[in-house]
């Protein structure tokens, strides 16, 4: 019966982790470029089961077209590599903008090119493959890395200007997962206080 109530328990408390990972997921539905997570579960020798990692679900979410030209989608795998004060970043949060000394910057000016000197009348341009083109001349190219700071292979993705990418979120599909989870927790929570009661009975019996 010991055993019963902890198998429960472990099961309560990976519900309530899962239930968590969910209301992220839900909370970033319209965060750009965003990653739903999800839970994986393994089964505890002894009985009962444990949350044994959290991953990301790395699939693209949908392109939204902005028509803005320092609007950046990757169409594919990979980070965009920005300059920070602290080291680089990696992000797949494509909106830019040009700051003072023309460098194309992110919203935390991080920067994503440097010593450009581009002005708000040059006329500026960027292909699939990241090749910026300035006033007809190509002067810099934007690669795509993975996590470890390390290049792409150039058929692993495409850049898609004038984009942004949408969460990956499903929403229906969190919202039912939810209310699975919902029920799963209320079950293993019942089978706590059930458990519970007996044991006290049989130790109101035993004294």
């Amino acid at each position: 019966m010991i055993q019963g109530l902890y198998s429960a328990l472990s099961a309560v408390i990976a519900g309530q982790t899962k239930s968590a990972v969910t209301a992220n997921n839900i909370a970033n539905v319209n965060s750009q470029a965003y990653k739903s997570k999800y839970t994986v579960l393994s089964d505890i020798s002894k009985g009962g089961v444990k949350v044994i990692s959290v991953n990301s679900d790395k699939s693209n979410g949908y392109m939204i077209h902005t028509g803005r030209n320092l609007d950046f989608a990757i169409n594919g795998n990979g980070y965009f590599k920005l300059k920070a004060q602290t080291g680089d970043n990696y992000t797949r949060i494509g909106n830019f903008y040009l700051d003072k000394n023309g460098d194309i910057v992110n919203a935390n000016g991080d920067r994503l090119t440097e010593g450009l000197n581009i002005s708000a009348e040059d006329k500026l341009s960027i292909d699939t493959r990241g090749n910026l083109v300035l006033n007809g001349e190509n002067v810099f190219k934007i690669d795509i890395f993975d996590e470890s700071g390390n290049a792409m292979p150039a058929n692993s993705y495409e850049i898609m200007p004038g984009f942004l990418e949408a969460s990956n979120v499903d929403l229906a599909k969190e919202i039912v997962d939810n209310m699975v989870n919902l029920r799963y927790i209320q079950a293993n929570t019942k089978t706590i206080k059930t458990g519970d009661e007996m044991l006290g009975y049989i130790l109101d019996i035993k004294s």
